[in-house]
């Protein structure tokens, strides 16, 4: 709600200032929900007196107070030019509200005489009775303001809802629904719920949102339960589908074992980290092979630190919606700040930049670049980034930007587990199956140097189901059978991460003891 009020301040602020000096002035709006951004626009002309227009291309409309709508007031224009004539025509001053427009402006692509206009608007001889006009864009749509005009518009920024606030519609759509099925409820059940149900529509815009309950409590208005359960798996799948992010599942989260050094960082900054304190924890990057338990850990920290871990693939969201990428990235970005706080998990970070800056892009996976850095710096949502890379060298300077301080807290070098480490692995894994493993583990400790911990799982699967399908007991036979066949494949792999290891020694820190 904050932000709202600071929204209209300001928007408050620039319409006097367009009054007292008879100027145009222009603010660019970007946000992801048009609708709650003409109403916070509405809000603030309402309470000034302000006369409010909204102009399209198929019509120019005033808003009515009295009637609380908005009535046609002329005609649409198709040209820009045109459009953006008819605001100088405005008599009296007001706001005007301008949707999709910036991409006439553009440098490269767009109307030539539009962007005259808008210079000539904007320019200080030009006297008018106060006018702003409100252009509301996407948030990519920044980069379409052409440069001679870059430093005349004014941005602000209207956020996706968050949870306080859809708390707040989940209340009124519950009980309207009630109200109109003749349900008598208790308001401290309607509360109840709609804190639980509120968590399910976290990333969504408000119409959206209400458009949402409505569906889920059609056909049973009380029985909340499920309605909680479809808004929780319509929003998994959305985030899938459209932003490339996955719910993890950290209900069972378990520790990896041997990252004893960044479990203890986690446990000495457990009340930084999901907060709004300025010295708050933002991020840790986790390099090393894969294998080792990074994904594991990032699970764990959710449970431990009871907050929703969500995966967010970047690497796909940037291959797969080629052409849309940017548009997604801001979607991207805007959904993980309304569903802060949580632990956002990107892993293999380097593959999302493994072919920027190609000339076939058009730029866009460096805009995507620089835009993802600037959130890591930037963002002011009580999210912690655990970001995994098994190759930062691929990253060229990219990889020596990511890693400095200010978007990484701390970067751990996350190895292969120690002889103590395996030992405790395997235990784990054995003790379910073999009967006295504490004679075998010292054997297969030493056996098993430079194995991940997955290597480790897989061996003891491995060797489980061989002695099945030998009808025998598992014992230490089938286990060294299983450690040999994987050997080659280890040994090649742990070469492979060598320089990387190295590398790891000048800018990480181990996340736990070393030794083979």
């Amino acid at each position: 709600m904050a932000n709202n009020q600071l929204f209209q301040e300001e928007l408050g602020r620039i319409i006097s200032s367009a009054r007292i000096h008879k100027c145009i002035r222009a603010v660019l709006v970007t946000t992801l929900d048009r609708e709650h951004a003409i109403n916070l626009v509405k809000e603030v002309t309402v309470k000034g007196e302000i006369p409010l227009y909204h102009f399209t291309s198929a019509s120019r409309r005033r808003y009515r107070n009295d009637r609380k709508a908005f009535e046609t007031c002329g005609g649409g224009c198709q040209d820009p030019a045109e459009l953006l004539r008819h605001v100088t025509e405005v008599r009296g001053g007001g706001v005007i509200i301008i949707e999709d427009f910036l991409g006439h402006l553009q440098d490269k692509n767009g109307d030539r005489n539009a962007r005259t206009q808008v210079n000539l608007m904007l320019s200080s001889e030009s006297k008018v009775d106060g006018t702003v006009i409100v252009f509301i864009e996407p948030p990519e749509s920044e980069c379409y303001i052409p440069s001679i005009l870059a430093d005349r518009f004014r941005r602000l920024d209207v956020s996706m809802p968050r949870a306080d606030e859809l708390e707040a519609i989940a209340r009124e759509e519950i009980a309207a629904t009630c109200h109109a099925n003749k349900k008598l409820i208790d308001i401290e059940v309607i509360k109840e719920w709609s804190r639980r149900i509120s968590s399910g529509l976290v990333g969504l815009t408000q119409s959206a949102s209400r458009d949402a309950l409505r569906d889920v409590l059609a056909n049973e208005p009380t029985d909340f339960s499920s309605a909680e359960k479809m808004l929780s798996l319509r929003k998994a799948s959305q985030l899938s589908r459209d932003l490339s992010m996955n719910m993890l599942d950290s209900s069972n989260g378990q520790l990896p074992i041997g990252l004893d050094y960044l479990y203890e960082y986690i446990r000495i900054n457990r009340q930084r980290i999901g907060t709004m304190r300025d010295d708050r924890a933002k991020a840790i990057l986790l390099m090393g092979p894969p294998g080792t338990g990074k994904t594991m850990l990032a699970r764990a920290i959710g449970q431990t630190l009871t907050l929703p871990v969500i995966e967010f693939r970047i690497s796909a969201l940037m291959n797969s919606y080629l052409g849309e990428t940017e548009r997604r990235f801001e979607q991207a970005f805007a959904v993980l700040d309304a569903m802060a706080p949580t632990i956002v998990f990107i892993d293999e970070i380097e593959k999302a930049f493994g072919g920027q800056g190609g000339e076939n892009d058009g730029g866009t996976m460096m805009r995507c670049t620089g835009r993802l850095l600037s959130w890591l710096s930037d963002s002011k949502a009580p999210n912690f980034i655990v970001a995994t890379a098994n190759n930062v060298k691929r990253m060229g300077e990219i990889g020596l930007t990511m890693t400095r301080r200010g978007r990484f807290d701390r970067n751990f070098f996350v190895d292969f587990p120690s002889k103590e480490a395996r030992k405790l692995i395997f235990s784990n894994l054995l003790k379910p199956l073999v009967e006295n493993t504490s004679e075998i583990l010292e054997r297969l400790a030493d056996m098993t140097a430079h194995f991940s911990g997955a290597d480790i799982k897989s061996v003891v699967d491995d060797a489980e189901n061989r002695a099945g399908y030998l009808k025998e007991e598992l014992n230490i036979k089938h286990l060294e059978y299983e450690i040999e066949r994987s050997r080659l494949r280890v040994e090649s792999l742990y070469d492979e991460f060598r320089e990387l290891r190295e590398h790891a020694k000048l800018i990480a820190e181990p996340a736990g003891p070393g030794g083979e």
